[in-house]
């Protein structure tokens, strides 16, 4: 059992969620969830895996900024700890769906063969390095250290003979790391970090080695690029034990927006909301003024703002009483000033397709449209956080 779906179990008294759902469907079902992602980033609810290669500086910095990016959450993040077995199958498959072993180099230290994780050694860094394994000081997991101080434990996952402290003179390159730069410190370089590889295995490696690198996730929405229908998406969410996402706020709002915007990418028109779909109209402000158009958003065709790429399936849908709408746990939709996009509300009718539209799709640059459940966008789960 990996440790994305260990944590459904545990909060699903708790939360709501659905039926009894086999391991093999959950499993396969967060699978099929990220392996679309276009961004370089895939996640579980968890974690979140860049394939963007970094030095360790780089990725632990990036890290840190990703609450604020996806999460709205001004704590500072950090490079994912690994502290667990489930842990430890929940990056492994990250790493496999993102970087298929089979599309990598088969030298083993490739860069892609690797990433980053949060594990680093504080204590006895300069330990000297000796060369036979059998006559190496014993490896002390009191010298390594998680973010929050905690040591390795209860779970570790070392290759045979590592941690091994081997080092580099500075401004030297080693033969095994001729892409990955030189040595830049004054005294010699040395493996204090930890990367894992497609098989859950650690090595310790240089600090100015790049790989992807993988950071702890703590925001509320699973984004999934697969475009299916409102009730395949549905589907899906529950599949692994979840609903399609709520937005009860206007912080939920733009925290699934800048979600949305990180894991699928850009529009174009993310500054253009309250400007779309007045019909040919000018859009006013609340008393009334007319808006001046932005430039790009002026300029945007109906297939432009439109394209199922810039928008997203939520839960919000009034199947069962027109204009009310609920989320699929049944709470009501609608809160003070919840961001509609213009003549939303069963408008624009096509001809071939029933009339109603049900079902509540938000876009990226953070407003709703009710839309017809049978087209194919992507979608967002929401994440259990108790």
């Amino acid at each position: 059992m990996t440790g994305f779906l260990a944590i459904f179990l545990a909060v699903m008294m708790g939360h709501t969620a659905h039926a009894e759902v086999s391991m093999a469907t959950q499993v396969f079902g967060i699978k099929d969830l990220i392996e679309k992602l276009p961004n370089h980033h895939f996640q579980t609810c968890n974690l979140v895996l860049s394939t963007n290669r970094a030095n360790f500086t780089t990725a632990e910095s990036r890290c840190q900024q990703l609450p604020a990016r996806v999460a709205m959450d001004r704590q500072r993040g950090t490079l994912a700890t690994i502290n667990s077995k489930e842990a430890n199958d929940d990056l492994t498959m990250l790493l496999n769906i993102a970087l298929p072993l089979k599309e990598q180099s088969k030298f083993k230290y490739a860069g892609n063969r690797w990433a980053w994780t949060g594990l680093r050694k504080v204590r006895n860094t300069d330990t000297k390095h000796i060369q036979k394994i059998n006559k190496r000081i014993p490896y002390n997991r009191s010298d390594w250290e998680w973010y929050d101080k905690s040591i390795p434990e209860n779970f570790e996952s070392w290759n045979r003979g590592q941690p091994d402290q081997r080092p580099l003179k500075p401004g030297k390159k080693s033969n095994e790391y001729k892409k990955s730069g030189r040595c830049q410190e004054e005294n010699d370089c040395r493996q204090n970090q930890m990367r894992i590889n497609h098989d859950g295995k650690w090595d310790d490696a240089f600090g100015f080695e790049e790989h992807p690198y993988a950071c702890d996730y703590k925001g509320k929405y699973l984004v999934s690029g697969l475009e299916k229908t409102w009730t395949e998406a549905k589907e899906a969410c529950e599949a692994i034990g979840l609903n399609l996402a709520t937005v009860r706020s206007q912080r939920e709002v733009e925290e699934l927006r800048r979600a949305l915007l990180y894991f699928l990418g850009e529009s174009g028109f993310e500054e253009c909301k309250g400007q779309f779909g007045h019909h040919g109209k000018q859009p006013v402000n609340k008393r009334g003024k007319v808006i001046k158009k932005k430039k790009v958003c002026a300029s945007a065709t109906m297939e432009e703002r439109w394209d199922v790429e810039h928008w997203a399936w939520t839960g919000g849908n009034d199947n069962s009483n027109e204009g009310e709408y609920v989320w699929t746990d049944g709470s009501k939709v609608l809160f003070e000033g919840f961001p509609w996009i213009a003549k939303a509300g069963n408008d624009n009718k096509a001809k071939g397709r029933e009339a109603g539209q049900n079902s509540l799709t938000l876009s990226k640059w953070g407003e709703f449209d009710d839309s017809y459940k049978d087209m194919h966008k992507p979608f967002a789960c929401e994440c259990p956080r108790g």
